[in-house]
């Protein structure tokens, strides 16, 4: 009795282990300062290049991924209106846990022209929504020792809007900027800036987030353009 006792419990467990969907793990670093990149959006995207699994990092860069059945996946990492950064595809399957470290460079501007309105839409879904910006662009203003001067510019900072849609003092960091001037006026402007937080399954979540400021000195008004 004992012995058919013990062969039901092993066979349960078998069966327990194979039942486990797979999953992929891993930590998302900075490649250039090799430091953790908390609260990054972190995406499973299957064959037909769809998300099936979101996610944002941990104070420590670590993410978990649970597919929705065994297949060949790739892990996506995104900053709104930057393009995506895909790691290599990998095969998981039932009871699997593929882990791996992700060394990642963003670069200093979207690439290009920003993302389409309709792509950054497409990757979007009832699990996951980026967080976006509460506060008009007029908010930031041009620095007055430049104006008149003729010179316009570009700011790239990064940070972390967290759960009540404020930027994390302790996060800001400067990616580039062509004038120190504009970089002090959109520093000095972060602790105003208000997002709506963004969402993992319906509850606010943090997000990291880069915002990407045109400086324009046309005309007798200097105007500010804020594309994320």
């Amino acid at each position: 009795m004992g012995m058919g006792f013990l062969a039901v419990v092993m066979l349960i467990v078998a069966r327990t282990a194979v039942a486990q969907p797979p999953a992929a793990s891993g930590i998302a670093r900075d490649a250039r300062l090799g430091t953790p990149l908390p609260c990054l959006h972190v995406a499973l995207i299957d064959a037909g290049e769809r998300a099936v699994a979101h996610t944002v990092t941990d104070s420590a860069g670590t993410f978990v991924l649970v597919a929705p059945a065994p297949g060949v996946y790739r892990v996506g990492f995104e900053i709104f209106g930057w393009e995506r950064l895909l790691g290599p595809a990998d095969t998981l399957r039932d009871g699997e846990m593929r882990e791996r470290v992700y060394p990642l460079e963003f670069g200093a501007d979207p690439g290009g022209d920003e993302l389409p309105a309709a792509e950054l839409r497409r990757r979007e879904d009832t699990t996951w929504r980026s967080a976006v910006a509460a506060t008009p662009d007029a908010d930031i203003r041009f620095p007055r020792a430049l104006r008149g001067t003729g010179t316009s510019g570009t700011v790239v900072a990064q940070y972390v809007v967290d759960v009540t849609g404020r930027v994390r003092a302790d996060s800001w960091r400067p990616i580039a900027t062509s004038h120190p001037e504009f970089l002090a006026a959109l520093r000095a402007h972060a602790p105003a800036m208000r997002y709506e937080p963004a969402r993992l399954e319906g509850r606010a979540v943090c997000q990291l987030v880069r915002n990407h400021v045109r400086f324009e000195s046309v005309g007798l008004v200097p105007t500010v353009r804020v594309f994320n």
